[in-house]
């Protein structure tokens, strides 16, 4: 089982490397979910890459941002270069540059970011035809579950063992974004979540409801091999060399085989080095996270000592073999050999010895390698008793052939030429009318959004009964359509099996699905005769080679992300006619919780759909919605404005529909909203929603 390391800087690469990772993982200057490390740019990537092959340690290259339409050559651009460089492996989150990399970059290795939230079965089966190799499971996934999927994914599993925990699900976390415009899925989390915030009104001194502790699977190692895990992650591109170093040493001693002594010991180290009151296994075995801890991180100066020693000296030795031809009268060859690599150089001329030499004496001169990565496995001298070659000859020799071994294990392909063309947008044509789209949770909110003209409605669960379904079987609608919105996580099969009843009942016309593995669920419509696939915000919609990914695989609307700004919408909708345009009314969901909050604080209230609201240290209250399955509930933390765009309609260039959320708004009127966007499209002047948000309608997200 492999063991990876961050590395957000070059001290903290070489203390992953010397304190035994198997491989690390780093970002360039851009396009990496951690902009703000140092990171890696130009000349510098290109040593640090290198400096790990000379180890036998492989890189992984973050390139796991969503991206804007200008960044995608850009971004292209990069990976070539990555390539070049001999870049182990790519992570990557947009869903359109997984396409693109697959077909302008055929042989570059593609692991699927945990921003990607890949959590079940179909979400493997995803990346597998997409050419993935390697999917990082969300950090929610039980033990259960990861053995399942190692099993029948027919792809490489990778999870977190140690560090930060996000609150919200990976790659559905809008909270920076909506709060502060520093976008998670770009890479510039503002981290509002570690700030003070409270489920019982404003939060006192120690409330830190969303802030959860650090995970540490120091003693579920040999567990997650056995489950068929392929590598164990260390979360922390943006700590210390000190605690990369830390962290790296105790998990390899793990892995090698430390007793449960040694474990408790390190775990211990650990802790001293930073935690947020308590450590967890995140939900390994049911939900063991806690909040409303302070982080705290005071390590002693032993564990600081230790740290420092480790990189002071060259840790990583791989054997080498030489071979030493000397013959009087030419030059002395060596020859040398590593992992399959053989290079031979030529030094001094050989000298007339004055009295006979040993082959050993050269021998133990060839071994002195010093600082280099190497250490002598097996040396051959061909000479004879009256050959001689100076300590300083041999020297020499054995430097340049050190070299030439190093320069051979660095990696360099040829970078593929290729130029990017923005394909015209074919795949799709434009819908023959704008549709009217409102998202509700109960059958009496879908009956009044049909009864105020809404052509689709969808309805998102409260409950996964069959008391519920009967209920949604009575929704009238006449010719119009109705669909089942999924929630971004279905963590168990169970989940999955609940949903996939629900779609094969024959109420549901159709489906919005938030997650890319919800594409296996497309089956269960199949004897619909046109069945209607709405892509939701949770697939991160950002540029139109995403919508042509989404549209390649069955969606015939897409709600893009609501971090567009109006200019990159409108260039996005003025191309993609499958385009639904989301925020026209409603709260956008800014956390995806398996953790509830309020059951940790408060006790578990068997919530109905409403959950209560988390209060920040401003004094905003973020409303909770649920929806509960037979053994845990989803939370979902809407944000503390509604998005209302209604009465600037008539600006924003005819959409392929328009999306209203009425979800989390128990008391608001459908039909006063709907009737508002009607009157806007016949050029009615309409007022904004007092209290409300343009969302990044007018502020362009970093």
């Amino acid at each position: 089982m492999e063991l990876l390391s961050p590395a957000g800087s070059m001290d903290c690469l070489i203390s992953a490397v010397q304190n035994g990772a198997d491989a690390v993982y780093f970002g360039g200057g851009s396009f990496n979910a951690r902009r703000y490390a140092d990171n890696f740019e130009g000349d510098e990537l290109t040593r640090a890459v290198d400096y790990c092959h000379e180890r036998g340690v492989r890189c992984y290259i973050t390139l796991n941002t969503l991206l804007f339409e200008r960044e995608i050559p850009s971004a292209l651009d990069f990976a070539a270069e990555l390539y070049r460089i001999g870049a182990d492996a790519v992570l990557v989150q947009d869903l359109g540059l997984a396409s693109l990399l697959r077909r302008y970059l055929p042989e570059l290795t593609l692991h699927a970011s945990t921003q990607m939230g890949i959590h079940d079965l179909g979400g493997l089966q995803y990346c597998k035809r997409t050419g993935i190799t390697r999917a990082v499971l969300a950090r929610e996934v039980s033990l259960d579950m990861i053995e399942y999927l190692a099993k029948n994914g027919g792809i490489e599993i990778e999870t977190f063992a140690h560090g930060a925990l996000c609150m919200s699900f990976s790659g559905s976390c809008l909270y920076s974004s909506m709060a502060g415009e520093r976008s998670g899925n770009r890479g510039t989390c503002a981290q509002p979540c570690r700030k003070r915030a409270s489920v019982s009104g404003r939060p006192g001194r120690h409330d830190y409801c969303l802030s959860p502790n650090d995970i540490c699977m120091l003693s579920e190692l040999d567990k997650l091999k056995k489950a068929g895990v392929s590598c164990v992650k260390i979360e922390g591109r943006m700590k210390k060399p000190e605690y990369v170093a830390t962290v790296t040493r105790c998990y390899r001693a793990a892995l090698d085989g430390a007793d449960a002594r040694g474990i408790e010991k390190m775990r211990g180290e650990l802790f001293e080095l930073f935690n947020r009151g308590s450590f967890s296994t995140s939900h390994l075995y049911g939900d063991s996270v806690r909040t409303d801890r302070e982080a705290s991180s005071k390590p002693g100066r032993e564990l600081v000592r230790l740290a420092e020693n480790s990189v002071k000296n060259e840790n990583r030795k791989t054997p080498i073999s030489f071979e030493l031809e000397l013959a009087a009268g030419s030059e002395a060859k060596l020859t040398a050999q590593c992992k399959g690599n053989t290079v031979a150089v030529r030094g001094a001329e050989v000298q007339k010895a004055q009295k006979p030499q040993t082959e050993q004496g050269y021998i133990d001169r060839l071994s002195k390698l010093g600082d280099t990565p190497f250490v002598l496995n097996s040396c051959r001298v061909d000479m004879k008793a009256d050959c001689y070659l100076s300590a300083a000859d041999i020297n020499a020799l054995r430097r340049k052939a050190c070299e030439k071994l190093m320069d051979s294990l660095h990696v360099r392909n040829l970078k593929p030429r290729f130029a990017y063309i923005k394909q015209a947008f074919t795949c799709r044509e434009k819908h023959r009318k704008s549709v009217i789209y409102a998202r509700v949770r109960t059958p009496e909110q879908a009956n009044e959004a049909f009864a105020s003209g809404a052509d689709i409605v969808g309805i998102s669960p409260v409950f996964f009964s069959s008391e519920e379904l009967a209920s949604f079987g009575r929704i009238g609608r006449d010719d119009n359509k109705l669909v089942l919105i999924l929630p971004n996580i279905l963590i168990t099969n169970e989940n999955i099996a609940s949903a996939e009843a629900y779609l094969e009942s024959g109420v549901f016309d159709g489906a919005e699905l938030n997650n890319i593995g919800q594409t296996a669920l497309m089956n269960a419509l199949k004897s619909k005769a046109e069945p209607i696939f709405i892509a939701g915000i949770g697939l991160n919609a950002l540029n139109a080679e995403t919508v042509r990914e989404l549209e390649n695989n069955g969606f015939g609307y897409v709600l893009p992300s609501p971090e567009l700004s109006a200019p990159q919408y409108a260039e996005l909708s003025a191309s993609c006619g499958s385009m639904l345009l989301p925020g026209v009314h409603g709260r956008v969901p800014v956390m995806q919780l398996l953790h509830c909050p309020v059951k940790e604080h408060g006790g578990c209230r068997l919530c109905k759909g409403e959950a209560g609201a988390v209060t920040d240290e401003e004094g905003r209250s973020f409303p909770l919605v649920n929806t509960r399955f037979s053994d845990h509930c989803l939370v979902r933390m809407l944000n503390c404005k509604i998005t209302d765009l209604i009465d600037i309609i008539r600006k924003i260039p005819e959409p392929g529909g328009y999306s209203l959320s009425f979800i989390g708004e128990k008391e608001m009127s459908i039909s006063e909203r709907m009737n508002a966007l009607y009157d806007a499209l016949a050029g009615k002047e309409v007022m904004q929603l007092p209290d409300s948000t343009r969302g990044h309608w007018n502020r362009k997200v970093d």
